[in-house]
């Protein structure tokens, strides 16, 4: 179209300006646009719902999980690949009760509905090795415990006694430290209540630091300490103990004390 038509056009445009289309029939077109468009969208949802997502979701493809426990690893293993499953392996735990590597459990569990291509994890079984036994002389109860659970060992039974070592630890086992033993093993212990009787030590003329030691060593403890001016001993010097040493006690008693001290008024001049 050449320069002088368009021109033309134009002017006759301005002549003659087109009609805006009634309000009526525009929203007829209004009305028409809505239901198309929601008739598609409809549709689509349709198509996605029925048709895309079991395609994305692979369902149809899901089959009952076969129970392959008891079964050695390479057997599960062949069975659930021919099932389009994939065999992993789980937990090696040890027992005594089954051949080595067979499935011991599975996860998810045997006759669930799972999907095809699906991880299923199997526990194996394997050989139990000897565990070498712990000390548990000097140890809490508690701290025994957790030593044994470690080792997969267990505590049959706890009885009292008296011994040398302090109250609430054990002092005795069954077992010998340093024993190998299968996993599962039971053992029997003993548990300090402390000396049955005490022996006063002689700390006459020790110094009162070891006096505390000896005390200490015994089971017993000191009780009053009392001070007494001697510029012929060295200071802290025990003078006299309340209890004779060589006394046996049937019932822990406190000992008292009497220690020398440097009296600088009565040593005189110089």
């Amino acid at each position: 179209m050449n320069k002088k038509k368009k021109i033309r056009l134009l002017i006759e445009e301005t002549k003659h300006p087109r009609k805006k289309p009634p309000f009526r029939i525009r929203f007829r077109n209004f009305l028409l646009f809505v239901l198309i468009f929601c008739f598609l969208s409809g549709g689509i949802a349709l198509l996605l719902h029925f048709v895309g997502m079991p395609v994305f979701t692979r369902q149809g493809e899901e089959r009952i999980l076969l129970d392959v426990q008891g079964l050695s690893w390479e057997e599960a293993r062949y069975l659930l690949l021919l099932e389009n499953f994939t065999p992993m392996r789980g937990k090696s735990i040890p027992r005594e009760d089954m051949e080595p590597f067979r499935v011991i459990s599975q996860m998810p569990r045997p006759g669930s509905r799972v999907k095809m291509g699906r991880r299923v994890y199997l526990d194996i079984s394997i050989p139990l090795e000897n565990v070498v036994f712990p000390d548990l002389k000097g140890k809490t109860l508690r701290t025994a415990q957790i030593l044994m659970e470690e080792k997969n060992l267990n505590i049959d039974s706890v009885s009292y006694g008296f011994s040398e070592l302090p109250r609430e630890v054990i002092f005795w086992q069954s077992i010998p430290a340093g024993e190998s033993v299968r996993p599962g093993t039971h053992v029997h212990i003993k548990i300090s209540l402390g000396l049955s009787s005490w022996t006063v030590p002689n700390i006459t003329n020790m110094s009162l630091q070891e006096a505390h030691k000896l005390i200490n060593d015994a089971g017993l403890r000191i009780g009053t300490v009392t001070y007494r001016d001697r510029n012929d001993l060295l200071p802290n010097t025990v003078i006299y103990q309340s209890m004779p040493g060589a006394t046996v006690l049937s019932v822990p008693q406190p000992i008292d004390l009497v220690v020398s001290r440097y009296n600088e008024n009565a040593a005189g001049p110089q």
